[in-house]
Order: structure tokens, then sequence, then C-alpha cells
């Protein structure tokens, strides 16, 4: 299986308290329900995907901004589970944090994958 970790420089429409940051960070792996984004909408089939988030981490840096690091299943829509893509993404970081969130950047840090694959046995 093929994960990335990403790292995202995130806004929040309002700072989070310490208790529902604590709480974001303690969620443990997620299964997020991911239809396909409304911009990839013209180019890719309507359908819902199953994706894990295999840890997060939100840190605080001023204001309203905040730093998201994520490894995630191949395939994740990061974007989307950021914003949560009008409800099309659940859950989203906007819906554990109780409000809208847009994405700055998005950064790949890392790619882990089984390589070279195990051959097959006879």
């Amino acid at each position: 299986s093929k994960t990335k970790l990403y790292c995202a420089l995130v806004w929040l429409a309002a700072p989070l308290d310490a208790q529902r940051l604590e709480e974001i960070n303690q969620q443990g792996a997620l299964v997020l329900q991911q239809k396909t984004p409304v911009r990839v909408l013209h180019r890719r089939a309507p359908l819902t995907r199953a994706k894990r988030v295999l840890r997060l981490e939100l840190v605080h840096l001023e204001g309203r901004f905040y730093k998201l690091r994520v490894e995630a299943e191949a395939g994740t829509y990061i974007k989307e589970f950021v914003h949560g893509d009008l409800g099309r993404t659940v859950p989203s970081l906007a819906q554990m944090a109780g409000v809208p969130a847009d994405i700055l950047e998005l950064d790949v840090e890392n790619v882990s994958l089984d390589f070279p694959p195990p051959l097959p046995s006879s």
C-alpha cells in the first residue's frame, strides 16, 4: 500500500481553543468518504471513495493560521479533506474544527510504498 505525508498551511475562520485543537489531534486514524471533488468532476467519474487518514497533527501558528501534517492513503484528496468540498468529504477538518477552513499551501513531504512488490509464490 502507498501512503503520502503532506504538510499544509491552513486558514480557519476562527481560532480554535486548546480543547478543540487537542480533540482534533487525538482523532487517530480516520476513514473518509470522499465523493469525486467538484474541481475534477469534469474529468473523473462521480464516485464515492473510502480513503484512510492514518494520522494528523494540527499546530497553531498565529491568528487563524495552522500547520497541518497528515499521512494518508494515496489517492486521498487533501484539499477537500481540509475544506470539506461542500459536504462531499466527510469527515473534514472544517467539520472537526466547527468552522470553515481553507488550504493555502500543500506540499508532499514523503511517499511510502512497498517496493519492489513481493513475487507471487508458485
